[in-house]
């Protein structure tokens, strides 16, 4: 029972920036104060120094509302970026509730945005800026809940721990060595990851479904090259580099990697089938049950859908020739492959190496490789009865549903290393988000 209400009081604090919106309260005016004060450092990896600062700014704020500075840690292993451990002690009656969230966010490019990426922005319903979603608001939803505790004279029963990383959307060198050189720092059995999960709005902009991220894939890039002994570009010949690789790469678009359902993917198809009006719904129904045929009919209906149920690869980057009058003597493709929770990399390289490898065509590994896959954690009764219960609470009627990533977060650095991580936040969006 303690462990229920621990974490109930736990995904409640999570739930408090997105939930009091009441105009002119007092913790979303802070929490407001904080993010737009994040959003406004370009905190991406060809900026390491304003990572560190956005971290440093973190940090004092947890300073300034009377943490101690024994509990506000800035680690930065091996690299010029930082993270942020910050300990809120509690009466020690149990191990620490663990919470993660990331501080780093992806470059972008003006040119594409509607409004500055780099400076925090509002209106009537929507914040705006890089990393309002992904994932500042993360750790938003951690630090702006902690000071507003700490200033109630909250103590929990467990100490909570604040993991907030600076290098997530790259390597996740800090994650990794919070999890192993640093799991002094973080130890705790169960994670809640800010950074996955989440709520949906259906069309009318109504709550149709909570997400609870208990799986992700597994990130990583292979190199289909291809080589030829070249020749100048006056004497064509059939056998050239650039138009094997296509060749190859064609069978790569039309292989389909095998559909694959688990405990997290039929839980997920049963109760998500319970909102999804139509012909989808009944299949979805279906392949819950293990019907293999309906599975693969939900997995046409959308490139997401697809890929919950299996492992992709796609090309993504070309690279060939080396003059504009000489037969290639190489071309290379970048191939990005997500690979499906429990499937070895070698088994991925193995399937690509017999469907698109030829006379001339080679697969290789790239050198930075995030194995090895890792089980989904499992779904809990003590952590997922809680959740259930609140969201209930706070959405009536919105099922509550363990989703698999296709992406990749650092809680996979926790899962290997023997700590379960759900995704857990309070953000809803739309499916065109």
């Amino acid at each position: 029972m303690l462990i229920r209400i621990v974490i109930a009081a736990v995904i409640a604090m999570l739930t408090q920036v997105a939930a009091a919106a009441e105009p002119g309260a007092l913790p979303q005016h802070r929490a407001e104060n904080l993010l737009a004060e994040l959003i406004n450092f370009e905190s991406t990896a060809d900026r390491p120094e304003l990572i560190v600062a956005a971290v440093e700014a973190t940090a004092n704020r947890l300073l300034e509302a009377g943490f101690p500075s024994e509990d506000v840690h800035i680690v930065s292993p091996g690299d010029d970026k930082a993270s942020l451990v910050v300990r809120y002690r509690g009466r020690g009656r149990g191990k620490p509730v663990l919470l993660m969230a990331h501080i780093d966010v992806v470059q972008a490019e003006p040119a594409g945005w509607s409004f500055p990426p780099f400076e925090f922005g509002k209106d009537d319903r929507w914040y705006y800026g890089r990393g309002t979603l992904d994932n500042k608001i993360g750790v938003v939803s951690i630090v702006a809940n902690f000071i507003r505790l700490r200033q109630e004279r909250y103590v929990p029963e467990r100490d909570l721990v604040g993991m907030i990383t600076g290098d997530e959307e790259t390597d996740g060198l800090h994650a990794d060595w919070l999890a192993t050189k640093g799991r002094h720092l973080v130890d705790a059995p169960y994670a809640l990851n800010s950074d996955g999960g989440g709520g949906l709005y259906d069309g009318d902009g109504k709550p149709s479904l909570f997400a609870v991220q208990n799986s992700e894939k597994l990130y990583q890039t292979f190199y289909v090259t291809a080589t030829n002994s070249g020749g100048h570009s006056s004497v064509p010949r059939s056998d050239n580099a650039i138009y094997d690789l296509a060749a190859a790469l064609r069978r790569l678009a039309e292989h389909e990697f095998p559909l694959r359902l688990d405990e997290t993917s039929r839980t997920r198809l049963a109760r998500t089938a319970d909102v999804t009006p139509g012909e989808l719904g009944r299949n979805m129904l279906a392949a819950s049950r293990g019907d293999m045929d309906a599975a693969n009919r939900v997995a046409q209906a959308s490139p997401y859908l697809n890929s919950t149920l299996r492992t992709t690869c796609v090309a993504t980057q070309l690279d060939g020739g080396h003059a504009e009058n000489a037969l290639p003597r190489s071309a290379t493709a970048t191939v990005n492959c997500r690979i499906y929770p429990g499937i070895e990399i070698d088994e991925v390289e193995a399937t690509l190496a017999d469907v698109i490898t030829g006379e001339t065509v080679v697969v290789k590994r790239a050198a930075a490789e995030w194995g090895p896959s890792m089980a989904p954690s499992p779904l809990l009764p003590e952590i997922m009865r809680p959740i259930e219960e609140l969201s209930e609470a706070m959405w009536p009627g919105t099922p509550v549903i363990p989703v698999m990533s296709t992406g990749a977060t650092d809680g996979l650095f926790l899962r290997r290393v023997g700590i379960p991580v759900y995704g857990v936040s309070a953000i809803f969006t739309t499916l065109d988000d």
